[in-house]
């Protein structure tokens, strides 16, 4: 008897790999989709807010620049030199504190945004160990391993630089269109509606990362993988007696996670959390490296214009301080909550 012939074997595997590539194509749509209508959510939940707290802030800084104006015409009588020093950080034309100012903001707005994708992964990553399925366990083994194992700025240059250049000599082989054409890509995403996404990626010819993504995706694997041996410790720090007490008055699975587990698992995680999260705040320096404008970059371009390293490398470190102080009472307030109802000794 003839072999079967391999063409329709190949037809079908290429028709099966083309169906997974638009799959996961239209699971990263969908999570951009979902990101993005989560920002629109809490923009409009929190406009009133926003509104009253930019009233407070135009009161107080009206106060504020009327005790400034006081106490730099203070200064100009005492220390005359000191005035030097507080215009290089004053707002307006020829001070730094405006970029100063952005700079800290997308500081935040990075470390915000990492902290709540990181712990979403660690969350994911301490089930998957905990998870009675070897596989699972093996990838949560083997990304806990790999993440922890690199230094955080390594984790950035490679997510960077070694996607950009990566796909970028795999365009330049020509391999991608082969591959569009071969699994009938642009058909399959016309199908579910993303038509447009296979004009770009399976023509573009160019590849452009964008700095804050890469930081994003890269502080959030490393938090993501030190909670998860936080979360894991603190899940397993539940006593047993209380999840099967649970069981046996009928409660469900998910239940049982909501009412008994996940109010504990806070308790015993906040303080590793809380000491993560300071981490992340210092660790947020790392993306200037790739020329994005948060506060050390900034920072260190006034140094470079003004000449003056030790004034501006001291005020980011007055910066950072401020941020880790506020950082602490948060967390020590967190803890204080999630501890409501427990003895102490």
């Amino acid at each position: 008897m003839a072999p079967a012939p391999a063409a329709p074997l190949l037809a079908g595997f290429g028709d099966v790999l083309g169906w997974l590539f638009a799959a996961v194509i239209a699971l990263v749509h969908g999570i951009t989709l979902v990101v993005g209508a989560l920002w629109w959510l809490l923009g409009l939940i929190f406009w009133p807010v926003g509104q009253l707290l930019g009233f407070v802030i135009d009161i107080l800084g009206a106060v504020f620049g009327w005790l400034g104006t006081v106490i730099y015409d203070v200064v100009a009588d005492i220390a005359p030199g000191a005035t030097f020093y507080i215009d290089l950080i004053s707002f307006g034309k020829g001070g730094w504190g405006d970029d100063l100012w952005t700079g800290l903001q997308l500081t935040l707005k990075l470390a915000v945004i990492s902290l709540s994708i990181g712990l979403t992964i660690g969350l994911l990553g301490a089930g998957a160990k905990l998870a009675p399925n070897k596989w699972l366990n093996i990838i949560g083994n083997g990304y806990t391993t790999l993440i922890r194992g690199l230094p955080e700025l390594l984790t950035l240059m490679l997510i960077y630089y070694g996607l950009l250049f990566g796909l970028q000599g795999l365009l330049s082989t020509g391999i991608l269109p082969l591959l569009c054409d071969g699994t009938g890509l642009p058909d399959k995403l016309a199908l579910i509606g993303l038509g447009e996404d296979a004009a770009r990626i399976c023509v573009s010819t160019t590849v452009q990362i964008d700095g804050f993504s890469a930081g994003v995706v890269a502080l959030s694997l490393v938090f993501g993988a030190f909670s998860t041996e936080v979360l894991r410790g603190a899940i397993l720090a539940v006593p047993k007696g209380q999840l099967e007490a649970a069981r046996a008055i009928g409660m469900s699975r998910r239940l049982t996670i909501r009412r008994i587990l996940l109010p504990q698992v806070w308790r015993y995680a906040m303080p590793g959390l809380g000491n993560l999260w300071l981490i992340m705040i210092k660790d947020t320096s790392l993306v200037s490296v790739i020329a994005l404008d948060e506060l050390m970059r900034k920072t260190s371009i006034a140094v470079g214009v003004t000449k003056q390293p030790f004034f501006f490398y001291s005020v980011a470190c007055l910066i950072y301080l401020a941020i880790t102080g506020v950082s602490m009472i948060a967390t020590t307030r967190i803890e204080r909550w999630a501890s409501r109802g427990v003895r102490r000794a």
